[in-house]
Formats: C-alpha cells, sequence, structure tokens
C-alpha cells in the first residue's frame, strides 16, 4: 500500500524557485562529455536486458539530468523514469530540462534532521522495478541505510546497479586514475602557486590553518575514496544477492574535464582556502584563475608520466557494482 504522503509528492513535486546558477554551469559542463556518455551507457549495458516494457526505473542521485537524459534516450517511452535526487536545487535543472517528456517523475529526498529520507520512504515500498545511480554512491555517507532504502523500494527480483569513479581496489591498472583524485592532485598545486606567484600573494597569511580548517568543506563536496569492499558489503547487508563487480577504464579529455574544473560551484570545494564560503568577486576570480593554472600543471604531468594519458586525454576507472533483490 502506497502511503497518501508518498502519492501527494509523486504527483505534485516542482521547483519553487528559479533553477540555480551551480546547477545550470554543472549541466552545460558535463551534459556532452564523451566520459559521461561512456560510463552511463556501460550502465545502462549491463542492465539493459533486466528493463523490461513499462518498467518503472529510478534514477539515483540524478543531479541535473544529464544521465537520465542517456537513460531515457536508450528506452524512450518503454519504461517510466523517476528522478530522485536529495538537492532541489539540482533536480530543478533536471525538471527545467526533461519535465515536458512523457513518463518522467521527479523527487526530493527530504531531510531529516541530519539524514535524507531513504527511497523507499519517498516513493513508497515495492514500488520500483530498477534502480540505477550513475557516479554518486560515493557521495553518500551512510552506504547501510541508503541501500536498504533502495532494497525496500524494489519489488522482487529489481535490480540495483550503480557506477563511480571514486572508488578504491587493488589491482587497479597503472595510470587509471579516479576523478577525485585528480582534483585533489589541482588543490595541492593551486596550493603551491599561492605560495610562489607575486599575483597570489594576498592569499598566504594563515594558509596553512585555512586548509585545516576548510578540509571538512573539501571533504564533504570531493570525499576521500572507499574502497570496492566497503559498497559490497553494503549491499550484501541491506539483502541484495548476486552481487557482480565490472571494471572500465574510459578516457577523459582535457578539455571536457577543464570545463568540469571550472564550474565555480565546485571550486568551493576544491579550493576554498580562497574565498571560503562567500568569496567576492576578485577571489572567485582568482580562485578560477588558479584551478585553471592548476589543472595545466597536472595535464603536463600526466602527458609526460602517466602510462595510460596521452597529448588529449587520461584514463579514470569506472567500478560498475550490481545486485538483485
Amino acid at each position: 500500500m502506497v502511503s497518501s504522503i508518498t502519492v501527494q509528492q509523486k504527483k505534485s513535486w516542482k521547483p519553487d524557485r528559479p533553477t540555480s546558477r551551480g546547477a545550470t554551469a554543472f549541466h552545460d559542463a558535463v551534459m556532452d562529455a564523451s566520459w559521461l556518455h561512456n560510463c552511463v551507457d556501460q550502465l545502462i549495458k549491463y542492465v539493459g536486458p533486466k528493463i523490461k516494457e513499462k518498467d518503472v526505473v529510478v534514477d539515483f542521485g540524478a543531479g541535473t539530468g544529464t544521465s537520465s537524459t542517456r537513460i531515457l534516450k536508450k528506452f524512450k517511452s518503454k519504461i517510466s523514469l523517476w528522478l530522485v535526487d536529495n538537492s532541489p536545487a539540482w533536480l530543478g535543472k533536471a525538471y527545467e530540462y526533461m519535465h515536458s517528456k512523457p513518463n518522467v517523475d521527479f523527487f526530493v529526498l527530504e531531510k531529516k534532521n541530519t539524514h535524507y529520507s531513504t527511497l523507499s520512504e519517498t516513493v513508497g515500498k515495492e514500488s520500483v522495478n530498477n534502480v540505477l545511480s550513475s557516479n554518486t554512491v560515493h557521495l553518500i555517507p551512510d552506504l547501510k541505510d541508503t541501500f536498504k532504502g533502495i532494497f525496500d523500494s524494489l519489488k522482487s527480483n529489481g535490480v540495483f546497479i550503480f557506477n563511480s569513479g571514486n572508488i578504491e581496489r587493488k589491482g587497479k591498472p597503472k595510470g587509471a586514475l579516479m576523478l577525485d583524485s585528480t582534483v585533489y592532485r589541482v588543490h595541492d598545486i593551486a596550493i603551491d602557486l599561492i605560495k610562489k606567484m607575486p599575483q597570489f600573494k594576498d592569499y598566504r597569511e594563515g594558509l596553512d590553518k585555512r586548509i585545516k580548517a576548510f578540509l571538512p568543506q573539501r571533504k564533504f563536496i570531493f570525499p576521500y575514496p572507499r574502497d570496492i569492499r566497503e559498497y559490497v558489503n553494503a549491499l550484501k547487508d541491506a539483502g541484495f544477492g548476486q552481487v557482480k563487480i565490472y571494471y572500465s577504464c574510459f578516457k577523459v579529455k582535457y578539455s571536457d574535464y577543464l570545463k568540469f574544473l571550472r564550474v565555480k560551484r565546485l571550486q568551493a570545494g576544491m579550493l576554498p582556502e580562497v574565498g571560503g564560503r562567500e568569496p567576492n568577486p576578485k577571489e572567485i576570480e582568482d580562485r578560477d584563475e588558479l584551478i585553471t593554472q592548476a589543472s595545466s600543471q597536472l595535464f603536463d604531468e600526466l602527458k609526460k608520466n602517466n602510462p595510460l594519458a596521452d597529448d588529449k586525454s587520461w584514463q579514470c576507472e569506472f567500478a560498475f557494482v550490481s545486485g538483485v533483490k
């Protein structure tokens, strides 16, 4: 039985404010990135044979709708697609982009004290056939409760599959990187530029203290990667069986990745030591310049020293993990 509050949320959620500039900037930066297309398309390839006519498919952590666009392109009107995210600001961009398409609904995981509602609390128990999540799960602090909520939302034999370019494991190919490891390197290079370049000398005073003070903010937006075993254990603890793991490396073009690194909303997590949470216009400009210069240095390092990089791209390893209810 679906509760009345669930039915009301299904039918009524829509943005109550204009789309945020940060969400639009992120959407525009990654919408056409080949690495995003490749990792979502691979996710769809693995789960595709399980998806049937009229299935309800959830894009969990849909964000601004970039992954949902690929999912809908593959299955067209065959499925009902539900976009779920914990950020109304970001999901607002997805709504703007996709709300006119048939068989598409939107749901927000509401915050309760320090935790967000689970998927089953939001859309109802045993209400969906499949749950897909693209490059989002590494951002989830509490894997156990989140995966249990996904398990409870699924019908019998439903599949949950996710991928991420930010999962650690033994045996990773030499030269294969994680998305966030490159962000950490950009941060370190930018800090070094502050210490060396005269144009950024105003940010030197108290720099070491700010690095320590803003570490929680950096880790919130770009969490340290967890080992693949934590994700597998969380799946099994939630009740999932038939757990399978796949790995693929995809090329990330320097040009595409620079667009991602220059999203102002993300730069607040890459280099909060310049401007903090409320930077003034000059600090925004300087932070962007530092990250742009640091990115260029990173790309030069990769071209010279990374066995999987070339003059146009580096390679990121994505883990794909699935389980069945």
